[in-house]
Order: C-alpha cells, then structure tokens, then sequence
C-alpha cells in the first residue's frame, strides 16, 4: 500500500503538471486558431474591395498579393485554423479526461492514506482479539484437563493414611434439636413386665421424675445352683432399699 500511494502521488503530480502543459497549448492553439481566421478576414476584405474596383495587387501586411495569392494565403490561413481549433479540440479532450484521473487518484490517495493510518491499529486488535480466541481455548483446555484429572482421583479408592482417615470419619451431627427433646421429656414410659424385675421395689418419686430400681436386673450368672439369687462381689444380698431417700 505504502508503495502504491507513492506511485499514485508521483502519477497524479505528472498529470498536474502535464494538464498544465496542456492548458498552455490549449491557449496557444485558440490564439492561433483566432489569428488565422482574423487574418483570414482580413484578405477577404481586401479581396472584395479590390475585386469590385479592379485594383489589384492588394497590399495586406506589408506585402502585395495577387488574386491568386491572395485565394492561396486565405486557404493557409483557413486550413490553419481548422488544425489549430482541431488539436484545440483534442487538448481538451486529453486535459478532461487527465483532471478526472487527478481527481480519481486525490480520492484513492486519501482513502489509502487513511487505511494506512488506521492499519497498525487494526492490526494490534486482530492479534488481540487471535491471542484472545487462543487463550479462551486454552483455558478451557486446562479447565477440561483438571476435570478429568480431579474425576481420575475422585475415582480412585487408594489413598494415602491421611485420605482414608479423613474419607471415614463420621462428620459430627451437631446438638439435638428443642423438638427433640420436648418429644424424649413428655413420652411416657412403658411398664415392663420382666419376672425378674418383679422382687424389685419401685422407684422412689422425686420432685414429679421416676428413677429406675437400685439394682439392676440379675443376670443369669448372678443365680446360684439352687435358683436362688447370689449376691454380686462388694455388694449387700440382702439390700433392699434404694440408693437414696427422699428427704
């Protein structure tokens, strides 16, 4: 582009100055063209006064003309202009269509000139907008590789110590809710029925809550031979009275 608009620059100053050139001619060949047909008139004039009084040679310029040089200058004279206004014709042809290329060339020449103003500018944000596309898929090569690789290791049961501890154990369930716990206070207990609780005094009421018996229910070991109960070590067979009373 750089090379084509100073080609075009160098075209249209050569066209100026070639216009010029023929604007000059143009003026040259119109002044000659107007000469010769003055000049033209001028022998006729004196050709049809000396022709009605017979007087001739005729006198035109500083010079003396016969009847036949006078019919053979006037026929200069008028092919002469007729070139003259001939070429005239054709300069103006050339130097109109010469201004049209100038004018042409003015339009192309700021429109490159423009382009080439703004072509480093569109060029940076062609390259932006390529090492955008490129990071953007690259990023999402990266995105898709780390998936796949967390997924490899999610998949993976083997683990180090630390893994499988922390992959068992039980997170904690937090406080039981106040629901909860209305619910547990206000059930009501079921009796049981148990013959074995059956020697058992009942629990002692304290303040509206009942407490469970004082001994525990005898396990099969604590009967002797002879079905009797046997007394567990350190503790009192013949114990009968709860652990505390009721002030």
């Amino acid at each position: 582009m750089q090379r084509d608009l100073a080609t075009m620059e160098q075209t249209r100053r050569e066209l100026a100055a070639k216009v010029g050139r023929l604007s000059k001619t143009a003026r040259e060949q119109s002044a000659l063209a107007e000469q010769a047909r003055t000049l033209a008139e001028q022998f006729r004039g004196e050709y049809q006064r000396a022709k009605d009084e017979g007087t001739f040679p005729i006198e035109v310029r500083g010079a003396a003309y016969t009847e036949p040089q006078v019919r053979s200058q006037v026929s200069l004279l008028l092919a002469e202009a007729e070139g003259y206004e001939s070429s005239l014709t054709e300069i103006e042809s050339v130097q109109t269509a010469a201004e049209e290329k100038i004018e042409e060339l003015a339009v192309r020449i700021n429109r490159t000139e423009t382009q080439l103003a703004a072509l480093a500018t569109k060029r940076e944000l062609l390259r932006a907008r390529q090492l955008t596309t490129a990071g953007e898929e690259l990023l999402a090569q990266v995105d898709e590789l780390m998936t796949g690789n967390r997924q490899a290791i999610d998949a993976n049961p083997v683990g180090t110590v630390r893994e499988l501890l922390a992959r068992g154990s039980s997170k904690p369930t937090g406080r039981a809710t106040d629901s909860k716990v209305e619910a547990f206070l206000t059930a009501k207990q079921e009796p049981k029925n148990d013959a074995a609780e059956s020697d058992v005094e009942a629990s002692v009421e304290v303040t509206g809550a009942n407490f469970p018996p004082a001994f525990p229910r005898q396990s099969q070991s604590q009967v002797d031979g002879k079905g009797k109960p046997r007394a567990a070590k350190g503790q009192k067979a013949n114990r009968t009275n709860p652990i505390f009373q009721q002030s």
